[in-house]
């Protein structure tokens, strides 16, 4: 039975995404997680310090990294990874992160080196423009690995497509807290949230003309997030009369998000893809589906993969779908129906518990049938 694994990731320098680890470790996995000891958050403006810690299995291990903040070129202290791994002799090793990243690149040589099986965790579900050089490093990381744990089906497809013969599973690489029950403040009509950065590709645009078919219902909608978009968003919303409605809240921090789901009846996710990016994860749609939170999607990306029946999901940048879906939710019975069922599928599929099992049966399987 497999007991000694090494996860490497700069994700987990957020404490709020720990939920799969811990979950990893109360299995019986003796867990540690190499991070970077320093990690810069530009959107929040920032610097995350990690310091060393062993809990109940799981161990976090920091380490010195170059181009703290930039998931592309960041790599750890090499000695001191070399170090890490003579000293915890894993079974097997877990990057997540994408397979040009100096990180992967970097992990990969090591691991191929001292034979360790290695898996390597994918969202990208784009199959963008490289340069040549990107795209031989792409390759070359492929192939040195033993599989890999893609985020939706998108991105397995491309995975697939480079190495036909890797095996590849499709679990999100974040799952769920499950909350013992749901926790309501008491409001007045209905109130929706719209989490993430303002851009265009997040589509707050079209919720906002999707809203205005529906200046006769009582709603409020609140706006996490910040970005170049704010300023034209803004004005949007006083243009279609909305701005009394709309409380703009800003960017917040990941442990600050769950705050606001007592307040929340309705999540809208009205994503657009562009060339190159499709909505590759959505932990916050989960975390507000486990929280019995009805949620409204586009059909970009893995949207529809992790909502399901459980919600309802529309065209990307179509605001009269949008509007006739958000009659439907304005509804208090439709809504509580929604609301249960995004709970149910949420604590089934894609809690952490759920995603640690996903996760463990793949690795027995890689390791009971190797790659040819």
């Amino acid at each position: 039975m497999l007991r000694r694994v090494l996860v490497a990731s700069h994700v987990y320098v957020e404490p709020t995404t720990r939920g799969k680890l811990r979950a990893l470790a109360a299995r019986g996995i003796d867990l540690t997680v190499a991070l970077p000891q320093q990690w810069r958050d530009p959107a929040l403006g920032r610097v995350r310090e990690c310091t060393w810690e062993r809990r109940e299995g799981l161990e976090l291990f920091p380490i010195p990294v170059r181009h703290s903040g930039d998931p592309g070129r960041a790599r750890f202290g090499s000695r001191a990874l070399a170090a890490l791994l003579r000293d915890k002799r894993p079974e097997l090793v877990q990057i997540e992160a994408e397979p040009e990243t100096a990180m992967a690149r970097q992990l990969v040589r090591f691991t191929a080196r001292l034979k360790i099986p290695t898996v390597l965790v994918t969202t990208n579900n784009v199959d963008g423009n490289r340069s040549l050089v990107a795209e031989w490093r792409r390759g070359r990381t492929l192939r040195r690995i033993s599989g890999a744990l893609a985020a939706s089906a998108g991105a397995a497809a491309l995975i697939r497509h480079a190495i036909p013969a890797l095996p590849v599973g499709v679990v999100p690489p974040q799952g769920a807290a499950a909350p013992p029950g749901p926790v309501r403040q008491a409001h007045d009509g209905v109130a929706i949230g719209f989490v993430g950065r303002l851009v265009p590709h997040r589509g707050l645009d079209t919720l906002l003309e999707a809203l205005a078919r529906h200046r006769h219902a009582v709603w409020r909608l609140t706006v996490v997030g910040d970005g170049p978009e704010r300023e034209r968003l803004e004005r949007l919303a006083t243009d279609l009369r909305l701005a009394a409605r709309i409380r703009w809240v800003g960017a917040l921090p990941p442990e600050h998000v769950s705050e606001l789901w007592p307040t929340l009846d309705l999540l809208v996710v009205p994503s657009r893809p562009t060339p190159s990016w499709n909505e590759p994860v959505n932990a916050t749609l989960l975390d507000a589906m486990a929280h019995e939170i009805a949620v409204i999607g586009s059909d970009t990306g893995v949207l529809p993969e992790l909502i399901g029946g459980a919600g309802l999901v529309t065209p990307a940048g179509n605001a009269d779908a949008l509007a006739g879906a958000l009659e439907r939710v304005l509804d208090p019975t439709a809504r509580a129906q929604l609301a249960q069922a995004a709970r149910a599928r949420a604590l089934q599929l894609f809690s952490d518990d759920a995603i640690a099992e996903h996760t463990m049966a793949f690795w027995a399987e890689l390791l009971t049938h190797p790659k040819p």
